[in-house]
């Protein structure tokens, strides 16, 4: 007989019941076992042909990566049969939460079905798994679902094996599983089961802000009509907010629908995906588009993907209120993560909570992705359930999604400061943390640790060789990290910020070897210099720093992060022009302290000093908005002035204060350089467009010279890289030159990516 050992994602994907379906219609004998995390199948039949034949029976959650096999003694007489779970190493991923599929959702509306509005209808092909897991091997007992035992119809669909729910973990019915609740603002119950739905459907119709508690946390939901009063009790008041939409009809009318947009939308993962906003949409929706997202050209718009999200939309219908789409937003006290439970939720003050009784075992955020606007002729590869894209943050229906790294150390690495992830390896694979969030925060601090413990026990590296992180002297991460390594008594490894970026775009792309532009916000440098606009020639030897942007001053610090007109003053200064901010007293203090700020090389900080000059933004209430803000006027550039800023590059430098002055000459031919809002300008866009552009030339000539002529291949990383003006104007500079850009696609090019490139880089110095 034989043994095969089967590894992919395996476990929580129906992958133990398909192995038995496919064995009887092979009439072969033997049996199947979850080992830890990895499958073993005994049979006595040849076994290339007996994978051969299961591939077919596969559910869409499952994949195999690679199996192997031995012939040992013995005879298997008998039906196939599926073995209970023996705990073993964890080295395999976990299958990711996936939207309800169609023949549950078909259950969930039919009235002669048992499963008739239940919101926990699932099947071995779809549901929650990452949210719901404890430990593994991946049976009932080790999920949050060991506290709802199966009714006697449940066990006889579970143990039925020409049922598609055979050994779903997960399965439940209303007479057994989690129920919801409505609760008031006094918490106090109003409504169970489908009159749950009802009641929250009718305060949602009344101007209601309520609280949804869904597979990985809780969200805050409204009538986009009532935005502006969501804002002013959440206390954001330009944050972009999510929608949802009841349909694909709907997200067609409202914003541009590319097919990779397309794809992702309606893909198992339902990430947000970042649409541009159509001008011909109806006056209501323009409106709504632009409460949601003030000022920005793009709207975040997702399609409901769970049980829970479709009776919503069902009991709008049935109050009268037949809304085709609602704000659907992560729920977080300030500085806090997504709450878990209404507990949490409470410190919000929300009208009404909808509950429900299932314990979420890991808090898991709703990924956001950019669909891939550029198609052949770049290195961009799919991600999971083929999708095309960069995820801008990696979570629900994305995570776990195991990555090779150039080594088979077990690292733990901590990313940088904001938009913080976790990640470790073993055995060659890097798996990364759904988003933590900004670890400024005490509360976000620990949710990084509990991200730390979970990752390093779910995939069997707790007992890690070395921990990673920044090269910043004061971010929390990188005490978590030096107390960590402490403890375990391991090195220590601090990798540079934008080095980590460059890493982070090699094991994404796949792609070693290559010229390396990181744009970006700031982070420490070698120097002790923020820098941010980086020009590297990186492999795995080495990832060299060859150019980067002229220096430019910070007046302030971190001040002239928050109020982006300093940055803007201090270019003009050094262009020898005063520029009117509005305010002579702070005017007169940054002019009298201009020879003492902090130099940078950062593009973000750049793009940041452009928004206050061109669009009069002075207060960045939100991490990124001056840049987003800019990028919706950079996207409507027609002629891009680009030979109007045609400078000589310095050695290693591009040149920053030389390109502002030209942009004071020609904004303001007739007068005195101001601040203010240009953004119905064509030639303002032009202007800034044509800037940008030859400062990316610049940096594409500098990075090639001296790349590998076999290679040919020149990347982009860091947080500016989500510009997609910005994206666009690089792979036409690369492929001008005769190379081939490389984008990032299944890591975040922004620092939900730093952990990734931390733990790579690591690993191969150890």
């Amino acid at each position: 007989m034989y043994i095969i050992r089967v590894r992919g994602v395996v476990q929580g994907v129906g992958f133990r019941p398909s192995v038995a379906r496919a064995a009887a219609s092979m009439e072969a004998s033997g049996y199947v076992r979850n080992d830890g995390s990895h499958v073993t199948i005994a049979c006595d039949m040849e076994p290339a042909r007996f994978m051969e034949g299961l591939l077919p029976h596969l559910g869409p959650m499952a994949r195999v990566e690679d199996w192997s096999f031995e012939e040992v003694d013995g005879e298997l007489e008998g039906p196939f049969r599926i073995l209970p779970s023996v705990e073993g190493e964890m080295d395999s991923p976990l299958p990711p939460d996936t939207a309800i599929c169609d023949r549950c959702l078909r259950e969930l509306t039919d009235r002669a079905d048992r499963r008739f509005l239940y919101p926990f209808t699932n099947c071995t092909d779809c549901g929650a798994r990452y949210t719901v897991i404890d430990s593994l091997p991946y049976d009932r007992q080790r999920t949050s679902m060991k506290d709802f035992p199966m009714c006697s119809r449940c066990q006889g669909e579970y143990s039925d094996q020409g049922s598609r729910r055979f050994h779903a973990q997960t399965i439940s019915c209303p007479d057994c599983g989690p129920r919801y609740r409505f609760l008031g603002s006094d918490l106090e119950v109003r409504a169970e089961g489908w009159d749950s739905f009802l009641e929250c459907a009718r305060s949602l119709k009344g101007g209601g802000r309520l609280i949804v508690k869904g597979w990985g946390g809780m969200h805050i939901i409204c009538d986009p009509a009532n935005l502006g009063s969501l804002r002013e009790w959440y206390g954001r008041p330009y944050k972009p907010f999510a929608l949802m939409a009841r349909d694909l009809s709907f997200v067609e009318s409202a914003a541009h629908l590319p097919d990779s947009a397309r794809k992702a939308l309606i893909s198992p993962a339902r990430p947000i995906v970042l649409l541009k906003k159509r001008d011909d949409a109806p006056g209501w929706v323009r409106s709504a588009m632009e409460m949601a997202s003030p000022g920005l050209d793009s709207i975040g718009i997702y399609l409901p993907y769970s049980g829970i999200h479709h009776l919503l939309f069902r009991a709008l219908g049935s109050v009268g209120a037949d809304l085709p789409w609602i704000v659907m937003t992560s729920a977080n006290p300030p500085g806090e993560p997504m709450a878990l439970d209404v507990g949490e939720a409470s410190k919000l003050g929300a009208d009404g909570y909808l509950v429900h009784d299932r314990r979420i075992s890991a808090r898991c955020d709703d990924s956001v992705l950019v669909s891939d606007p550029f198609g052949d002729g770049v290195i961009a590869r799919e991600g999971p359930f083929s999708i095309r894209g960069f995820p801008v943050r990696k979570a629900r229906g994305l995570v776990p999604d195991p990555l090779e790294v150039p080594h088979g150390r077990k690292i733990l690495s901590f990313g940088a400061e904001r938009n913080v992830t976790v990640t470790v390896t073993r055995e060659g694979r890097a798996y990364t943390s759904p988003y933590v969030g900004n670890t400024r925060h005490p509360e976000v601090v620990d949710y990084t640790l509990d991200s730390a413990g979970r990752f390093m026990y779910l995939f069997g590296a707790g007992d890690v060789e070395a921990v990673a992180c920044d090269l910043h002297p004061r971010y929390e991460t990188v005490k978590i990290a030096r107390e960590m390594a402490d403890e375990r008594s391991v090195p220590l490894i601090r990798i540079q910020h934008h080095r980590a970026h460059a890493a982070s775009l090699m094991v994404g792309s796949a792609v070693e070897g290559m010229g390396v532009i990181v744009v970006d916000g700031v982070g420490y440098g070698d120097d002790g210099l923020p820098w941010g606009g980086e020009i590297f020639h990186a492999s795995w030897e080495d990832i060299d720093r060859v150019g980067h942007l002229q220096y430019f001053g910070l007046p302030g610090g971190d001040a002239s992060v928050y109020h982006p007109e300093r940055i803007a003053h201090w270019l003009s200064m050094e262009a020898g022009s005063d520029l009117d901010i509005g305010d002579e007293k702070v005017r007169s203090i940054l002019a009298a302290s201009h020879s003492g700020a902090v130099r940078t090389s950062s593009m973000g900080r750049l793009l940041d000093a452009l928004s206050a000059l061109l669009l009069g933004v002075t207060w960045r209430s939100y991490d990124g908005e001056p840049a987003m803000r800019l990028e919706s006027l950079l996207s409507r550039a027609r002629e891009p002035e680009i030979e109007l800023f045609s400078l000589p590059v310095r050695g290693r430098e591009v040149d920053v204060v030389g390109r502002w002055r030209i942009l004071l000459e020609e904004l303001f031919v007739n007068g005195s350089p101001k601040i203010g809002d240009r953004s119905g300008d064509r030639r303002s866009a032009d202007l800034a467009m044509g800037m940008v552009r030859s400062i990316i030339s610049d940096m594409v000539e500098v990075g090639m010279k001296g790349v590998d002529d076999n290679e040919g291949k020149m990347g982009i990383s860091g947080g500016v890289a989500y510009d997609i003006p910005i994206l666009e104007a690089f792979v036409e500079e690369v492929k001008a030159r005769g190379m081939t850009p490389v984008l990032h696609s299944r890591v975040p090019p922004g620092d939900g990516g730093i952990s990734v490139g931390q733990a790579a880089l690591a690993g191969r110095m150890l």
